[in-house]
């Protein structure tokens, strides 16, 4: 794994390049600031040659003018040490960073290029909410295949998950959620049990009618072809109890020619062909029972 910087601490300083920004405009003297991407509010400091913290740090207004004119806003920054390091991870043939689609807004994972939440009409951790509410009221334990950055185990433990078992195989998506301040519940929340592993693996080695629901929301299928799979789906039929609720996120990754009904309806014949039923399409997705 070779990064900028590699991600040792976790409850530091981040800021994005919409921060930034705020920080080049905004006038000499005392003015709000979120050092957590929108969680909270925090005193900050202007000068005219840096602005301060209120645990002391100062960076420089000539290293935020640098850092404002090589990256995008969208660019997310661990502060360390009055400086900034840049989130952002390569891994093989994959790179990988955190990605705030907007100022104090619930920032996504961004892997090759693309991001992982429809950030175009949805802010990632209500879209997050939005797919778990698709399951209806949870019990029991709950399979959440491709953890990212946590946001679907930490909403599926809210909606009354005795136990949420969630899978990541890559550890750059992983070191990147332990320093994302909105991913942090998903490490602190004893419901949540993770594995950083290949999901497939798991399930091979799980026990028959394991999970009461399973939330399946892979990465698109360019990416993560093997999630869209007849035989994976058989394992996912096999490790729900009878009865349970499959929700599927479906993303295309939009092959030329194809349209993400073509996609839809491919996944659709696929889980039924392993035995699922009572399958319909839903948001961004589908739903479906054993």
């Amino acid at each position: 794994m070779v990064a900028d910087t590699i991600f040792m601490e976790t409850g530091c300083c981040i800021i994005s390049g919409y921060h930034i920004e705020r920080i080049l405009k905004n006038d000499d003297g005392e003015f709000d600031l979120s050092l957590d991407l929108g969680l909270t509010r925090s005193k900050v400091i202007k000068s005219n040659n840096a602005v301060e913290l209120p645990d002391g740090q100062r960076i420089g207004i000539e290293l935020l003018k640098k850092i404002n004119r090589r990256r995008q806003l969208s660019d997310c920054f661990m502060i360390k040490d009055s400086s900034l390091l840049f989130i952002y991870l390569f891994d093989g043939n994959s790179s990988y960073k955190l990605y705030e689609p907007g100022i104090d807004l619930s920032p996504t994972l961004w892997i090759n290029g693309s991001v992982m939440h429809m950030i175009s009409h949805s802010i990632p951790i209500e879209e997050s909410r939005m797919k778990v509410n698709l399951l209806g009221k949870l019990h029991g334990n709950v399979l959440d295949t491709c953890f990212g950055l946590g946001y679907s185990s930490i909403e599926l433990s809210k909606k009354g998950a005795d136990t949420v078992h969630s899978y990541e195989i890559s550890e750059s998506s992983l070191e990147i959620a332990k320093v994302n301040p909105w991913s942090r519940e998903a490490f602190s929340n004893p419901k949540i049990k993770l594995d950083n592993m290949d999901v497939a693996k798991g399930l091979r080695s799980s026990k028959d009618e394991e999970y009461d629901f399973i939330f399946h929301d892979p990465p698109n299928i360019k990416m993560g072809g093997d999630l869209y799979s007849l035989d994976f789906y058989k394992d996912l039929f096999r490790a729900l109890k009878p009865n349970g609720i499959l929700y599927h996120f479906i993303g295309s990754g939009r092959e030329e020619g194809k349209h993400k009904s073509d996609y839809v309806r491919g996944a659709m014949s696929r889980l039924r062909m392993a035995g699922f039923k009572k399958i319909k399409r839903s948001y961004a997705g589908v739903i479906a029972s054993k």
